[in-house]
């Protein structure tokens, strides 16, 4: 329930600033200075808001130990405010090593308190302290790290340029929290408590890994293509690369978990979760198109055109509000296939006018993943095939992921063996 207003309001605080000043190529410290009082105060007022409005949503809710939650994630906040210019300088130096030791030391130390405390009886706040010590310590981490001090400068020109680019952002966020949430609020609304169980944990087998990859992967497309935003054939020639890259890491993930959903949930959940299976399998394809609809929407943040971003995810998501309203007295997996036909939808609405952005023949990126959808198709009822065949749910994985495994490194040799070795020139480079 909190992760909810923690999610709306975090797109509030990252406000498009992080992003601004990735692509603003001519940044100075009296932006990054601009930037840190910025998101401090804002972030402050914000929490503030969730100070007041925690005893209500106790009492909406009808937890009343929800007030307190509240007011102490809050803080989770603040402490991102403050840690996003250190990330937003580490991210622009392409320094990503720094970023993942000081993110798995604060994991480490915060799961280990968060464990500790859930053994001796804690219940919920050994979660809610785990989370505050995690944000805290990565804070304390990176400022210690960078040693980066804001100036005692606040420039009303800087801020002026910098939100005019991250308003729109701010909104295109604003609007993808509040959808990504409103799929789990009206199941939890309209149907029973069970349909909203079955589906939560269909996304933390499929949304979840998405988003997490997702975010990795633009972490280090975003800075690095943006020095190329004048350029529209260097960018168009790296942004299909990466789009390879992407499908190739993408593909063999979500369409084994579409495919040998069954026995992984047997294994991994028990029969009491079989009746996700389903939900499992549409919603790996739907979130198996995720990441290139990212990529196609940071063209235009790269590109400068924050009003085109906000329109298209304006429209998308009005779409994908239609159909979520079509479908909905259909049940819980037809609403699941709606939500795959409105990201094969916006992967197209996205791919259109990315291409046009960057001056190229239209559709010429999502033309990359026909071959590899063909070859995904193929091997995917050549598994359901041979699974269906064997009765113990270890053996159908085992089966399945061996299928799986030799099929697309195969399928990679034989057609992909070019961009594997550029990629992996990139990485040593």
């Amino acid at each position: 329930i909190v992760a909810v207003f923690m999610s709306i309001a975090q797109a509030f605080i990252d406000g498009g600033f992080m992003n601004a000043l990735i692509q603003k190529q001519d940044r100075t410290e009296i932006d990054f200075s601009t930037v840190f009082y910025s998101s401090l105060v804002l972030s402050l007022v914000i929490y503030a808001v969730l100070y007041l409005a925690a005893p209500f949503i106790a009492s909406f809710y009808k937890i009343p130990e929800l007030s307190n939650i509240v007011k102490v994630l809050g803080f989770n906040i603040i402490f991102n405010s403050i840690a996003l210019v250190y990330r937003t300088k580490l991210t622009i130096s392409l320094n990503f090593k720094s970023q993942a030791k000081l993110s798995v030391l604060s994991v480490i130390i915060s799961g280990s308190l968060g464990l500790y405390l859930a053994l001796n009886s804690f219940g919920v706040w050994a979660l809610v302290i785990q989370s505050i010590s995690l944000y805290g310590f990565n804070m304390l981490f990176l400022i210690l790290n960078l040693k980066w001090k804001p100036l005692f400068k606040f420039s009303y020109e800087s801020f002026k340029k910098l939100f005019g680019f991250g308003s729109k952002v701010l909104a295109a966020g604003l609007i993808q929290a509040i959808y990504s949430n409103l799929y789990s609020l009206i199941i939890g609304k309209v149907f029973k408590t069970k349909e909203l169980g079955l589906y939560s944990k269909s996304s933390q087998f499929t949304l979840y890994p998405s988003s997490m990859i997702t975010n990795m992967l633009q972490r280090v497309l975003f800075p690095y293509l943006s020095a190329y935003q004048d350029d529209n054939k260097k960018l168009f020639d790296l942004n299909k690369q990466y789009y390879t890259i992407i499908a190739m890491i993408f593909f063999p993930i979500f369409i084994s978990l579409s495919v040998l959903a069954k026995p992984l949930v047997i294994l991994l959940l028990s029969d009491t979760w079989i009746e996700a299976v389903p939900l499992i399998r549409v919603l790996s394809i739907a979130f198996l198109f995720y990441p290139f609809i990212n990529v196609n929407m940071y063209i235009f943040q790269i590109k400068g055109m924050t009003s085109r971003y906000l329109m298209i995810e304006i429209a998308t998501k009005i779409t994908g509000i239609i159909i979520l309203l079509v479908t909905l007295k259909y049940g819980v997996f037809v609403m699941c296939i709606g939500l795959l036909i409105q990201h094969l939808i916006q992967l197209h609405i996205t791919s259109y006018f990315s291409d046009l952005a960057m001056e190229s023949k239209k559709f010429s990126q999502i033309k990359v993943l026909f071959p590899l959808i063909v070859f995904s198709l193929i091997v995917s009822f050549l598994v359901l095939f041979v699974i269906s065949k064997i009765e113990f749910p270890l053996f159908q994985l085992l089966a399945g992921g061996f299928i799986l495994l030799f099929s697309y490194a195969g399928y990679y040799a034989l057609t992909m063996k070019k961009t594997i070795l550029n990629f992996i020139d990139l990485i040593k480079n």
